[in-house]
């Protein structure tokens, strides 16, 4: 037997020890019925909803004693910034990780290894790590396409904020008109969500320093430093709007300009390795050819 199946077994085994403990205790039946305090939650991602029917049971009890304040801290902005707050929380994710990564590639192997095929340890070592990061790539995607989302949105919102506020809405009014008229999005979900703190008293200014931690967008947060200065300060709402709006769009055509500049560039590599050999063989290959049967 070589030295990898038998790390492979002996994790097996410790892992089936643990189980078995874990069972006699009460641990796995008190998480399997709800009394770890988490609730159940349904994602639109097939192979969480899978796996969480075993990672929650078999993973949790464990993984919760891990002491990582600041990795809990900065994944639990990552999963709100993706809006994914209602699908998993970062103790799921922690154990969502453990299990994909030190749980199923012993599983894996084993079932390999019945089957015949003996994996080297390098891929062994690869899948566990692709597995761990799995998670944690997933939601840094989704969070990314809800953020570009937003931006996309965001110009749009504000010329309507400022259209309600110029025509003598308040600052709230405004907000509300924009729920109302404008098409559902994540930015619109994000304004919904500030009305319904403000509604609970919550003030504005804490609100909206909510909303922007929560987006954790560098457009947002500008905004809502400039709003909230003006005000605390008393200034016109509506022409702190316009000229937030204005800049919003300079920075987007800027932004276009650096993304169309960089992709020429990327253009170069592919355009030297595959387009012009081809051009060449087609140019010079007859006339090659011709010397070589003139030979």
């Amino acid at each position: 037997m070589s030295l990898l199946a038998l790390v492979a077994l002996v994790l097996t085994g410790g892992s089936a020890f643990f189980l078995g403990w874990d069972l006699f205790s009460g641990e796995i039946e008190g998480a399997a019925a709800g009394q770890l305090e988490q609730r159940k939650k349904k994602s639109k991602n097939g192979l969480l909803n899978l796996s969480r029917k075993m990672f929650r049971p078999l993973v949790m009890p464990y993984s919760q004693r891990i002491q990582a304040e600041n990795w809990r801290k900065k994944n639990k902005r990552q999963i709100i910034s993706a809006g994914m707050e209602d699908e998993i929380d970062v103790d799921e994710l922690l154990a969502y990780k453990i299990f994909l990564g030190l749980v199923v590639p012993p599983v894996l192997y084993i079932w390999f290894f019945s089957q015949g095929f003996r994996p080297s340890l390098f891929m062994f070592l690869f899948m566990g790590i692709t597995l761990y990061m799995y998670p944690s790539f997933w939601i840094s995607g989704l969070r990314k396409k809800r953020q570009e989302e937003i931006k996309l949105q965001l110009p749009f919102v504000i010329d309507l904020m400022t259209l309600s506020t110029e025509a003598g809405l308040d600052f709230i009014g405004a907000i509300q008109k924009v729920v109302e008229k404008t098409r559902p999005g994540p930015l619109v979900d994000e304004l919904e969500r500030m009305l319904q703190q403000t509604q609970l008293g919550t003030s504005r200014a804490d609100a909206m320093r909510e909303l922007a931690w929560r987006i954790d967008l560098t457009e947002v947060s500008s905004l809502i430093a400039v709003l909230v200065t003006a005000d605390e300060m008393g200034g016109s709402i509506g022409a702190v709007l316009r000229v937030q709006a204005d800049l919003i769009r300079t920075q987007r055509f800027t932004s276009a300009e650096k993304k169309g500049a960089a992709a020429s560039q990327k253009l170069l590599f592919p355009l030297i390795l595959f387009i012009m050999p081809a051009v060449f063989i087609m140019i010079f290959g007859p006339v090659i050819l011709g010397f070589i049967g003139a030979k």
